[in-house]
């Protein structure tokens, strides 16, 4: 007889692991299923040879009161997991145009006194231009919530050209878009932008967690069993079960599962799509669920280093030319690819010594690109990208001593099943661009009795894992909120 949960949550990455630990901790029967060996998804923190390191670069932000920090301390556990808060945390180096090399500056992962001018240095902005960027910035950190709601169908691009800025601010933007949201800045949504970069400008940014960033999760899962919930991993889940327009629990690998409400941490796609079917939803959903827009792709390189080569833990690298907008994106669709890419680089031990063996050092390198998990050019950007690496920092290569090479399809064989042609291998999850966020965000609540989506897809905003985090939260009450009004019926 299988057994019977009061919430199946299906995944455990950042979004599914918050949800379901909150529910347990609040009495709530939970049963939390991952398809993976280890839990934290886009996150997870993967061990080699006494190195623990993530799949891809992670940037955490804000780095001061996240969710992270909140939930932490609503299951009692803020002792089990360090949030790392480096005063020198990045490497910032920018290259103008005519250039002949980049300009660098240190930037703390918490709020400093100079707050975001701090980037004018690098940037080298000239002086007649500095009114017009503090008042920008000046605009940015006085807007209120109900401004920002207004912007939901403004490009981040448009709002910026509603200013007199000097081309290297734009590209610190194109490349804070890249980097943050990993959306072109021309499709990203002003209101996501601005909403995160006060985040960022109360809290600072380049946060990282003690252990890894999967750890946060692991620690999550802990606190579901500690709870008396349930956690099976290397468990995939086949379907899940509908009866009389509701769900009734999931079939797996190991087995069949009961509950009233199942929480998907898989993605709106692969949930709808493949997960329940298509015959439970009417066409106006599935179209409109087919119609939705990945984030961009990450691919890189994992550099395994047989000395310590990398001074900080984290490096910012751009141009004029690097970071991404939509005609960009489309000139790599067509084999442009540039030599000159957007660097993003992550060096785990730097922030805790512990991930990795003495003497040596993990690089996560990477850089952007389309989603699709058959990437037609990942073997030409692969080889540009290692060359930009030389260039950026010669000598590194001869302290390697072995290499990894990530892509798109890798992303969607461990986080996301590809459902929709050329898609599948997003960074994130749906792109957070004019469109997909606000008010037009996709409803954490599925129109179908007792499902919900929880993580970057729905019920959350912000950076990566903080907005994983924060829909973790929200949808973890949405659904203590639902077993309520269903009691009270009943």
């Amino acid at each position: 007889m299988e057994e019977k949960y009061d919430v199946i949550v299906i995944g455990a990455g950042i979004g599914g692991a918050t949800c379901a630990a909150l529910l347990a901790r609040r009495g709530v029967k939970t049963l939390l299923v991952d398809q993976n060996a280890i839990p934290g998804g886009k996150a997870i923190t993967m061990a080699k040879q006494g190195f623990r390191y993530e799949f891809w670069p992670i940037s955490g932000g804000p780095s001061l009161n996240s969710r992270f920090a909140q939930v932490l301390e609503e299951l009692g556990m803020k002792s089990e997991v360090a949030i790392l808060t480096p005063q020198e945390a990045v490497l910032m180096m920018y290259r103008g145009a005519g250039a002949d090399r980049y300009q660098s500056r240190i930037a703390a992962a918490v709020p400093t006194p100079e707050g975001p001018m701090a980037i004018f240095e690098v940037l080298a902005l000239h002086a007649e231009t500095l009114p017009e960027v503090a008042r920008l910035f000046g605009d940015i950190a006085q807007m209120s919530a109900t401004d920002i709601d207004l912007l939901d169908d403004v490009t981040f691009s448009d709002f910026l050209s509603r200013y007199r800025l000097p081309t290297a601010l734009l590209s610190y933007f194109g490349m804070w878009s890249n980097i943050v949201f990993v959306v072109p800045i021309d499709v990203l949504a002003t209101s996501e932008a601005i909403r995160t970069f006060q985040d960022f400008m109360n809290g600072g940014a380049a946060r990282y967690h003690g252990g890894g960033f999967g750890r946060m999760a692991e620690v999550f899962c802990a606190a579901v069993e500690r709870n008396g919930g349930t956690v099976l991993l290397k468990t995939r889940v086949e379907n899940i079960r509908v009866e009389n327009g509701a769900v009734t629990g999931i079939v797996t690998t190991n087995g069949s599962f009961a509950a009233p409400i199942v929480v998907s941490n898989a993605g709106i796609q692969p949930t709808v799509l493949r997960l329940v079917g298509e015959q439970h939803f009417d066409k106006s959903y599935l179209s409109y669920v087919r119609g939705l827009v990945p984030s961009l792709g990450i691919m890189g390189i994992r550099y395994f280093l047989n000395k310590p080569f990398f001074d900080y833990p984290m490096y910012l690298t751009f141009s004029d030319r690097s970071y991404l907008d939509t005609p960009r994106l489309a000139a790599m669709a067509a084999g442009e690819i540039p030599d000159e890419p957007v660097v993003f680089n992550v060096v785990p031990a730097r922030y805790d010594a512990n991930l990795a063996p003495a003497g040596k050092q993990c690089a996560l390198v990477g850089t952007l690109c389309a989603a699709d998990p058959q990437l037609p050019y990942a073997e030409e950007l692969w080889n540009k990208l290692d060359a930009m690496v030389e260039r950026l920092w010669p000598g590194m290569h001869a302290c390697v001593e072995s290499s990894e090479r990530y892509s798109t399809s890798h992303v969607s064989n461990l986080t996301r099943d590809a459902v929709v042609p050329g898609r599948g291998g997003e960074c994130v999850g749906l792109g957070q661009i004019v469109g997909q966020c606000g008010k037009h965000k996709p409803s954490a609540r599925a129109p179908l009795g007792g499902l919900f989506y929880v993580g970057c897809d729905a019920g959350g905003y912000g950076c990566g894992t903080h907005q994983a985090a924060d829909s973790g939260v929200n949808v973890a009450d949405m659904v203590i909120r639902e077993r309520l009004t269903r009691a009270s019926v009943l």
